[in-house]
Formats: C-alpha cells, structure tokens, sequence
C-alpha cells in the first residue's frame, strides 16, 4: 500500500497502479543493472531495502495499516494508530536510486537505437525517457500539498477544540500521540491555554512522565486570549502540585489484580471498585491524579480517551469533545442535561457554546473539499458526532431549527 503512494498519490487507485507498475519495473530493471556494473553496491542497497522495509514490519511487529484490510480487521484497534509509511522513507530512497539508475540505462538504450538517425529525434527521445524522473513530482503534487486544505490545519484546530473544552485551570486526560502532541504545540508554540495541565494516558505508563506532571508548574489562565464561554468562569488557581506520589511510589506502582472491592476516595466522592479489576500503572497514576485534583480543578477526559475513565463513567456528563467527572452522579431530572441511550448525558447549553461559538473546524465545512487522510478523517468524524449527538439533544426538546442546523453541519464536517 505505501509503495503504491510514493509514485501518483494525486491519481485515483486504478491509473495510480499503472504508475506504480512502471516504477516498480524501472527499479528492478535499474537493480540489475547496478548488479552488472558494481556486484558489492548492489549487495548493499538490496540489505539497506530489505532492511528498512520489511525488515522493519518484522521487527516492530506491525499490525494491519491504518486504513487497510478493514474488511478483514473490523475493529480499529486490530491496526495501527495511524499511516505507518514514513517508517518506511530509507527503503523508498533506496527504490528511488533504482528507479534513476533504471532511466539512465533506458536512456542510453533510446539514444544508441536512434543514434544513426540525422537531427533531433535520438535528443529528443533520450530526453523524454529522463523526463519520466519527472512524474513523482507532478503526480504527487495534488495530494502532497496542503496549503489551505482541511487537513492542513485539522491538527491544531482540533488541539485548540480539545483545549478549550477544558474550563480555566483544569485536568485534560488524552490517549497518546495523535491528541496529544498537537496539544503540546499549541500549548508551548500557539500559547493556547497554558493553564491546561494535559495528562497522556500511555505516557502515564512510564516512570519519567508521572514525575514531569508532578514537578511541571501551573501556568496562569489568561481571560483575553479564551473563547466567551470561560471567561466568566475563571477560578483562583490551585495550589500544589498535580500528584504528591514520590519518585520511590512511581517507582514501585506494579500492575495488580484485586481479589475482593475495593473502595477508593476520589476528591469528595468514594468509588468501589468491584474483585477482579486490574489497575495497569497508567490507571494507577490516573487515579492518584484524579484523588488530588477531583473537586479541586476540573477533570476532563477527551472523547480520544475513550469512555472508561478509570471506572468512573457514572459520575461523566459530555461537553463538546470532552466527557467532564462530577462529584455527583448527574441527576436524571436535570432538565439541562439530554440523557441519550447508551451514552453519558450531554450538557446542552455548554455544548451548543463550545461547538457555536468556541471550536474551530479547520474548512471542514468548505464545499467541494478533498477526502481528508484516515487519521485527519477520524478526527473530522469525533467532531461530527459530538454535533450530530447535540442535534439529537435538540431534537428531543423540540428546538427543530437549531437540530436541522447541527445535523447539516455534522454532514458536512464528515464530508465526502
């Protein structure tokens, strides 16, 4: 799949492989040639190919592609997180020498042929063969740039969206690369909300990372630069760090099974935990996190984290992107609140204020726009179901209008 990229990604599947058949020919036609000319070079570049290529999806033990096999593997997390085809770059390089050592000799081929004939067809005919070096080029340029398109942009708007789901001072907990390192940029490039303190779900795994969240500073919220929505909700700043456990208590946090409940304090409320529930470091430094700052700041956890949240999903009430912990069960009175099947209950008026007024759609909406990448398209769709559940809400309390208006723009975020 990602050798069949690297010639006219621009192109659609069927002319695209025909590119690829002819890439694939010169670049074995230019390795037999190499052969000929330099046995020991040729050796060379055959183990640096093997090795960085499939030599790497033996080693790292990949799993299915991103967007491949789907059929086969219905389920996400039977693949990998996202495109894996960079890992691949030194084994694609290595083709590309190929393939020009492949033009050359078909070059010097054409103009021996036509070299008796007078005038300049045997140029011009030489010529044309090494233009060919020239497609990747042209046929990769569509799909390579991204100058003004969704996807160009998706990744910061939706830090941004996930940022500003959080209210001034809160706890942010995110599952691991894809919502969270644009987090990070736009946190220490953009100065998008500071005061965030974001917790990486698969980081919290490590030993070094716990360490860093509890030695990292809090950073002031900053009213100006937030949308509306939090600008009257600013608190004081906590005080203390995230966590208070030591490096010998990271250190020593061993995955564990328990044999009997277990009840646990988390801020003001006591949680039970029944036998047989296994606490992996990352839940452990979860809930450590969580007893100390439950009730004290706001605890947030993306909807990319799942729905889990370390067993406390009866006391969530979704906001936008974000699934909040209160310190209550919510209360199936609460007519502010639209309690969907299956799903925890969704705060409608905040969501109508982040997703209105306060998240950006990176051109999502644009008419006419490009499919976006697989992993640029889950994002597109986290958004979209987060507009698509509020249309629902809206629906049930009757409020037609602002519905009809949610569920169209949830189509056209999804896009093609």
């Amino acid at each position: 799949q990602y050798f069949d990229w690297q010639w006219a990604r621009s192109l659609d599947r069927a002319p695209r492989f025909v590119v690829t058949l002819v890439m694939a020919w010169l670049g074995l036609h230019g390795l037999f040639v190499q052969r000929a000319v330099d046995r020991g070079a040729s050796r060379l570049l055959v183990t640096l190919f093997l090795v960085t290529g499939l030599g790497l999806v033996l080693y790292m033990n990949f799993k299915p592609g991103f967007s491949l096999a789907m059929a086969e593997w219905p389920n996400r997390s039977q693949h990998e997180v996202r495109e894996r085809d960079y890992f691949f770059v030194a084994s694609f390089v290595i083709w590309g020498l190929w393939i020009g050592i492949g033009l050359a000799d078909v070059a010097r081929t054409v103009r021996l042929r036509l070299a008796h004939r007078a005038g300049p067809s045997g140029f011009a005919a030489t010529f044309a063969v090494l233009a060919a070096a020239l497609l990747p080029l042209a046929l990769n340029a569509t799909s390579a740039t991204r100058r003004g398109t969704p996807d160009a942009r998706l990744a910061a708007d939706i830090a941004y969206d996930l940022l500003n789901t959080v209210p001034p001072y809160g706890v942010l907990f995110t599952n691991g690369d894809n919502d969270t390192f644009p987090l990070w940029w736009a946190q220490e490039v953009a100065g998008t909300r500071p005061d965030v303190t974001v917790v990486c779900l698969s980081l919290a795994h490590t030993a070094w990372y716990p360490r860093q969240l509890r030695d990292r500073p809090l950073r002031s919220f900053d009213p100006a630069s937030a949308p509306d929505v939090w600008r009257s909700r600013v608190a004081a700043a906590p005080s203390g760090p995230l966590h208070t456990m030591s490096d010998e208590e990271i250190d020593g946090i061993v995955a564990q099974r328990i044999n009997r409940p277990l009840s646990v304090d988390i801020g003001p409320l006591r949680h039970t935990y029944p036998a047989g529930t296994v606490f992996y470091r990352g839940e452990v430094v979860a809930l450590r996190i969580m007893q100390q700052s439950l009730g004290r700041r706001p605890v947030v956890w993306a909807l990319t984290a799942g729905r889990e949240l370390a067993g406390l999903s009866e006391y969530a009430v979704q906001q936008g992107v974000g699934l909040r912990l209160d310190t209550l069960p919510p209360d199936d009175a609460d007519t502010t609140l639209y309690f969907g099947p299956g799903q925890e209950p969704l705060d409608i008026s905040l969501s109508q204020q982040l997703m209105d007024r306060a998240y950006r759609y990176a051109g999502l909406e644009s008419p006419g726009r490009r499919p976006l990448e697989p992993s640029a398209a889950g994002m597109a769709r986290l958004l979209a179901g987060a507009m698509g559940r509020l249309a629902k809400a809206e629906a049930a309390r009757g409020d037609s209008a602002a519905a009809g208006g949610h569920a169209e723009r949830a189509r056209r975020i999804v896009g093609p």
